[in-house]
């Protein structure tokens, strides 16, 4: 039975794999398909499996539904009005230009928390430009130096879309999620920054070749942004709420006064539709009423992707709780010797590499080895730190990070290749040597 059911999870990943990477029929679908392939050479009766799949999937979009929207929100507010900008500024600001890689290391940090990768970085890269002419830093270093924080949050920390539906599938606190993420996330970011600041910062002007710029060159504004502290706020505040109630759920006992407040307030939800308040409160009038408006609209549209994939992997790993694919696959990893945190890290990186999208990777790699940890009784944060890894593995041209980088910069293909593709397997190793330490602390 065991062996069968182990056949069962090959084949269904099979499905997936093929579905996805060679008939390109899109994440959702996949991952439903990849459900009912399991479900029904597992030996479940139709009923249960549709049953499962229904409960499965409801469970997912109640859980990081409301989430993903209002974090989409906040970003798209963060982005039109400039608050993106305007950090990234301070940061230069605060360390002084000549060590300008480390600034856009931290501002692309804080920038792809609310802020999708790809955007952040056509927000920033004429400042890049502007900061590589005034200081003759290379402009790939600052570039790879920006993307090292802009790809280390995006995958770890929420409320990143993907992070937070990867935690959302593992039944993580969002606030230990966000703790633990943020962590990894330094690390990675520090391995890419190191990569640009001791390697491409070295390399000769020959090294890299520019090709015309695709996007439009743009002069650096530094006038009519909003402020610091307006600019910081909506990002920081929903955090802090967060973080609040998971500090107070573990300092109070469970019937205090103190955590009917926090447990309110520091709930994800209610958090971000504050942050996303928060912006329309300090940022709004920049923005304009109408397009205050628009955004939210948009943000709904943005968020829905996500959310269905998000559902169809919580489909996914219902069926393979039910199915018993959980104890069979815990004991072949028990009985192979390999250590558990390298399954969710390949799983994630071969997706990666082979398909493009960090979120799909992180989402689908913690569907498949959330019920491996169930039974051998791991914690699953170091899923969620290893699928993250992973998801760094090597960006390359499959993702449109890649092409709004190259484009961005001037970059030809080839340095694209040398520059950031390379820099994101120091960054996907980090990854891992942080889901390593953090193994040795949990």
């Amino acid at each position: 039975m065991i062996m069968s059911i182990t056949v069962a999870f090959i084949i269904g990943v099979a499905v997936l794999l093929f579905l996805a990477l060679k008939l390109k029929v899109s994440a959702f679908l996949s991952l439903l398909a990849t459900a009912l392939t399991i479900g029904i050479l597992s030996g479940m009766g139709t009923t249960e499996i549709i049953k499962d799949i229904v409960a499965g999937f409801s469970k997912s979009v109640g859980s990081i539904g409301l989430v993903i929207i209002f974090g989409t929100m906040l970003g798209n507010y963060l982005e039109q009005s400039r608050a993106a900008h305007k950090m990234a500024l301070d940061a230069v600001r605060l360390v002084g230009t000549k060590n300008s890689s480390i600034a856009m290391s931290i501002s692309g940090y804080l920038i792809s928390i609310p802020v999708f990768s790809d955007v952040g970085f056509l927000i920033l890269s004429p400042l890049i430009k502007a900061i590589s002419k005034k200081s003759k830093i290379p402009l790939a270093a600052l570039a790879v130096a920006l993307s090292a924080g802009l790809l280390a949050t995006h995958v770890y920390v929420p409320p990143t879309p993907g992070p937070l539906a990867a935690a959302g599938l593992l039944g993580i606190d969002i606030g230990r999620a966000i703790i633990w993420g943020a962590f990894a996330a330094v690390v990675m970011t520090l391995f890419g920054w190191m990569y640009a600041h001791f390697y491409l910062m070295k390399k000769s002007p020959d090294y890299y070749t520019f090709v015309e710029t695709v996007v439009e060159e743009k002069e650096v504004d530094e006038t009519n942004l909003p402020g610091s502290l307006a600019s910081l706020m909506p990002l920081l505040l929903p955090i802090v709420l967060i973080l609040l109630n998971t500090t107070c759920a573990a300092i109070f006992p469970k019937d205090s006064p103190v955590l009917s407040v926090t447990k309110f307030i520091g709930d994800s939800n209610i958090a971000l539709v504050i942050g996303a308040l928060t912006a329309i409160a300090l940022l709004g009038k920049r923005i304009g009423k109408e397009k205050v408006l628009k955004i939210m609209d948009s943000s709904l549209k943005d968020a829905g992707s996500i959310i269905f994939i998000t559902a169809a992997g919580g489909a996914l790993g219902q069926i393979l709780k039910t199915s018993g694919a959980g104890d069979s696959l815990a004991q072949a990893v028990v009985s192979s010797g390999l250590p558990f945190i390298l399954i969710p890290f390949v799983i994630s990186a071969i997706l990666k590499i082979v398909q493009g999208s960090g979120v799909v990777a992180v989402i689908t790699s913690a569907t498949l080895a959330a019920p491996i940890a169930t039974q051998l009784g791991i914690d699953p944060i170091l899923i969620f730190l290893a699928s993250g890894a992973g998801a760094r593995a090597y960006c390359h041209v499959n993702d449109s990070y890649f092409w709004v980088y190259t484009n961005c910069c001037g970059f030809d293909m080839k340095t694209g290749l040398k520059t950031l593709s390379n820099a994101s397997i120091f960054m996907s190793l980090g990854g891992l040597l942080a889901t390593f330490i953090a193994s040795l602390i949990i």
